[in-house]
């Protein structure tokens, strides 16, 4: 006897479907921020700023301070800070620090009321002017005013750094790795002293991997909470400053150089300009914060092609490579022919210099970058290929060796093309056992390509942006061979 009332109940849902999709649908709502979508530990993250203000144009620090963010350049600019209303810096004013020199201004920091502004970096381990400059803002009379200056000296020699916080009113500052060094130290100065030498305590110990390199660091009394920032990880580490961290997450937002903790929420910035914002950022349990992963195809026959220059012999069921940047008609694709790797492209350039083939200079190129494991670091087992002009015979490729950055000729390609009319038109056919040794093609691999030296800012690229992705190996994009449809062999006769 209820069957009917189901019925009446289903059909009155039916209706109101029906009137829900003819009504007006709310607009989505904005991303909060660099989080778009994510997946178990997994964020899946985008720039949320963009930095807007041209004299602002290598940012080493962020922090917001006196109601109004604050930033300032790496080595090269003045003694200035850069204030503004809002993180992309939109309209931001200079202020100079009065009596302060910008050697390598690495960091600032909030203490007390006052910000601290940390020239602590030295690259070469042979400085003797590290010094912090503790400002005050006069909003009456809007200028900065230099409080005190604090001269440093490390009670085990020099040291580079970037990091500095201050915690439970003690400043901190946290080594920056290098082969030099072979421990990445955190010195806590009790106190400071005006205008006198300042010895801090060498106090702890990190165990992070050697190369890791420390650039920012930010504090948060609430939940105490350390966060370091490296060019491949956050690290998280609690009330003991030593050892491993509590948590560490994986990142790839080219080369980060700022950090710092606002309204819950942390921002990371690059000297690129951009600047990612994470909600919640403490209480997530996020592991990875990386962009969008790409997944590709490299097409595989078993007939080998001859390089005209064009491609065109081997361009079907070939596949592009979906490069950022390219114009109208520039392109760049790939498939296995035979025993070799096919490229061929048309990429316009602005200026084009030769590399070459019988020394160490790298000339305009698109970088290939070929892999097989997704690791922090590099293993040594990539190739890079680097495709370019030997400025003698014309188009060429080498092998990059990340050691030196040298380049030495690939044995065995085939390549013809040019340059004419600011397009470099180009075909390759390189060997697979350049590549991959003896032995079968892997069922699928790792790629990164980019440009180098021909678009100029707005360089082409798969995931990475510039030279600095190849220490950001996890910028790979994912490739599955393609390989051709098997024949069934004919029916044999009873």
């Amino acid at each position: 006897m209820k069957r009917p009332i189901y019925a009446l109940v289903l059909a009155a849902l039916i209706v109101a479907c029906v009137f829900a999709q003819d009504a007006p649908q709310p607009e989505k709502a904005e991303p909060t921020d660099s989080v778009f979508d994510s997946y178990d530990k997994h964020g899946v993250v985008k720039p949320f700023h963009q930095l807007n203000y041209k004299r602002l144009d290598e940012p080493s620090g962020l922090q917001y301070w006196q109601g109004a963010w604050w930033s300032h350049n790496d080595s090269g600019d003045g003694p200035v800070l850069y204030r503004a209303s809002d993180p992309t810096f939109t309209g931001a004013q200079p202020f100079a620090v009065p009596g302060a020199k910008a050697v390598d201004w690495e960091e600032i920091t909030v203490i007390g009321d006052d910000l601290l502004v940390c020239d602590i970096g030295d690259n070469r381990r042979e400085r003797d002017d590290i010094t912090l400059y503790r400002v005050a803002w006069d909003a009456s009379a809007a200028k900065l005013k230099t409080v005190a200056t604090y001269p440093v000296s490390y009670p085990d020699g020099r040291h580079n750094a970037e990091a500095a916080a201050v915690i439970d009113g003690k400043l901190y500052i946290f080594g920056k790795r290098s082969p030099q060094e072979t421990y990445t130290g955190v010195y806590r100065f009790d106190e400071l002293k005006d205008g006198k030498e300042n010895v801090p305590v060498l106090s702890g110990k990190l165990d992070l991997d050697e190369r890791v390199a420390l650039t920012a660091a930010a504090y948060d009394a609430e939940t105490k909470k350390l966060v370091l920032l490296s060019y491949t990880r956050i690290f998280v580490y609690g009330e003991k400053l030593e050892g491993k961290p509590e948590r560490s997450v994986l990142i790839y937002a080219q080369q980060c150089e700022s950090l710092c903790l606002h309204d819950g929420a942390l921002l990371y910035g690059n000297e690129q300009g951009q600047i990612y914002r994470v909600n919640k950022f403490l209480s997530s349990q996020y592991e990875f914060l990386l962009p969008p992963w790409n997944q590709l195809e490299l097409p595989v026959q078993d007939e080998a092609a001859e390089p005209d220059g064009t491609g065109q012999a081997w361009k079907q069921g070939s596949a592009e490579l979906p490069l950022k940047g390219l114009g109208e008609g520039e392109y760049v694709r790939w498939k296995v022919c035979g025993g070799y790797l096919m490229l061929a492209g048309a990429i316009r350039y602005e200026s084009f210099t030769s590399s070459n083939e019988h020394g160490p200079r790298r000339g305009s190129a698109l970088i290939l970058m070929l892999g097989s494991e997704w690791t922090d670091f590099l293993t040594g087992e990539e190739k890079h290929l680097w495709l370019g002009d030997n400025g003698a015979t014309g188009i060429d490729a080498w092998s990059l060796s990340m050691e030196d950055f040298s380049l030495a000729p690939l044995k065995g390609i085939k390549a013809s093309g040019g340059m004419k009319d600011k397009v470099w038109t180009f075909e390759y056919a390189i060997p697979l056992t350049t590549i991959f040794g003896e032995g079968e093609l892997p069922a699928t691999l790792l790629v990164n390509a980019w440009g180098f030296g021909l678009h100029g800012e707005d360089e082409p690229h798969l995931t990475g942006e510039s030279l600095a992705c190849m220490s950001n190996p996890y910028t790979w994009a994912g490739v599955e061979l393609k390989l051709p449809a098997q024949k069934d062999p004919p029916d044999k006769e009873k």
